[in-house]
């Protein structure tokens, strides 16, 4: 039987990776692109170098020879044209190593969670269903404030850089509101239930 996967998405600060550690605590392994990319950014030459022919060289450290991130962020933050360009080039490394990572998973299911999945229809073609996450915006600038150590307002910032729940909704399958006391655990069995269920994937 084929492993189905789900894509795990929202904004910054609605708690996806908290909703994926209750995936991962039912059995259904999760693949962190965020972490991943970054780590692929280190260890992929090729990768290296064509965001360097993109961006500029300056985003290598001379030292370490690896990407400086933060000149990365400030190069592509409020340039949408850049960051497409950054994505187009970088989503086929990522889902690459998604492929192999998921071929490795001896289960059923597993979780892709990933910000940007709804944006770019490449992403979303590995995925089954999708499970939106979402908090209410307080929540969520008072998460990156704390997670970050920033300003409210840089927070906010970047939230509104990102799409919004409203636009995410109606091409999702699922939503979790990330809060407490929302019987979260019983939402994710309940999803993981459907899935397997479900024969049309």
């Amino acid at each position: 039987m084929e492993t189905k996967t789900l894509g795990i998405t929202g904004g910054i600060g609605s708690g996806k990776s908290y909703i994926s550690s209750f995936f991962e605590s039912e059995g259904v392994p999760v693949y962190d692109s965020d972490s991943r990319t970054k780590e692929l950014y280190s260890e992929n030459k090729r990768l290296l170098a064509g965001l360097k022919k993109i961006l500029g060289k300056e985003i290598e450290d001379k030292e370490t020879g690896k990407p400086n991130f933060k000149a990365m962020a400030s190069k592509i933050f409020n340039d949408e044209e850049l960051m497409d360009a950054v994505r187009e080039f970088v989503y086929p490394f990522v889902m690459k190593d998604f492929q192999e990572w998921k071929e490795k998973q001896v289960a059923p299911l597993v979780g892709f969670e990933s910000a940007v999945i709804l944006e770019s229809e490449y992403v979303k073609s590995f995925m089954d269903k999708v499970l939106l996450v979402t908090a209410p915006l307080p929540v969520r600038i008072e998460r990156v404030v704390k997670r970050d150590n920033c300003s409210r307002e840089a927070a906010l910032e970047r939230i509104s850089n990102q799409w919004s729940d409203e636009e995410r909704r109606p091409l999702s399958d699922f939503e979790i509101v990330s809060v407490e006391g929302n019987n979260t655990l019983e939402q994710v069995k309940k999803i993981i239930e459907q899935l397997s269920e479900d024969k049309t994937i």
